[in-house]
């Protein structure tokens, strides 16, 4: 595997961002299993040739607990269609299209689950890869901030094999499905935002590079109070 030149350390990254330490521990208890293979934000030039379109790749992760069995999630960014595969053991092979970025977790029983990550698959097809989904930093999806904060600052992570990310949409409310907000943000992050306590809000991003290739991120939640 050849690994991309951006690594990200998520939790220098919350802290950095001043990410209050309740919603770190969230994000830290909800995670049991361990990924290992295919790594995040990487070119995956392993596994086995099936066809000129698909190859071959054993998705392989860590659970001390053995929580076992698990569902794999793997999700073809381009297509954004997401297949779920079984497996008792903590590997499993899977055959994919060639020249595709994806994004993967695992979950087991007893509500067990990994991080979410994203690789290029690559291979013949594409003269220019589709950008990862966005990931959600802060507040981490799920989350409950303070109920006296009367504004919010949403910050998300995204990566793009070609390195040619332009900007982003921002998709933010209250409803489950949320309508736009915010067009051609060049960062990664919106700030003050208005929210109320007791409420719960909705937020996605669609993340676009220079040739009009586009990706759309989970839709991610958090209530205030």
């Amino acid at each position: 595997m050849k690994k991309s030149g951006f690594l990200v350390f998520l939790l220098v990254i919350l802290q950095s961002c001043g990410v209050d330490s309740d919603v770190l521990e969230y994000a830290k208890d909800q995670i049991n299993i361990t990924l290992i293979f295919p790594e995040d934000d990487s070119e995956c030039t392993e596994g086995i040739i099936v066809s000129d379109t698909q190859s071959e790749l054993v998705f392989e992760w860590l659970d001390e607990n053995d929580n076992s069995p698990y569902i794999v999630h793997l999700t073809n960014v381009v297509s954004e269609q997401t297949e779920l595969i079984e497996s008792d053991d903590s590997d499993v092979a899977i055959t994919l299209d060639r020249g595709v970025p994806y994004s993967w977790f695992v979950t087991g029983k007893l509500n067990s689950t990994s991080e979410i990550w994203n690789f290029y698959n690559e291979g013949p097809g594409l003269e220019s890869a589709v950008p990862y989904p966005a990931t959600a930093i802060s507040p981490v999806s799920g989350a409950s901030i303070s109920q006296t904060s009367t504004t919010v600052n949403l910050i998300w992570k995204s990566e793009d094999p070609d390195d040619d990310i332009v900007s982003y949409d921002l998709f933010f409310g209250e409803a489950k499905d949320p309508q736009l907000y915010g067009t051609d943000i060049t960062e990664t992050r919106f700030n003050d935002i208005p929210v109320e306590a007791d409420k719960t809000y909705y937020w996605k991003i669609i993340t676009k590079d220079s040739i009009g290739n586009e990706s759309t991120s989970e839709v991610f939640t958090f209530s205030v109070g």
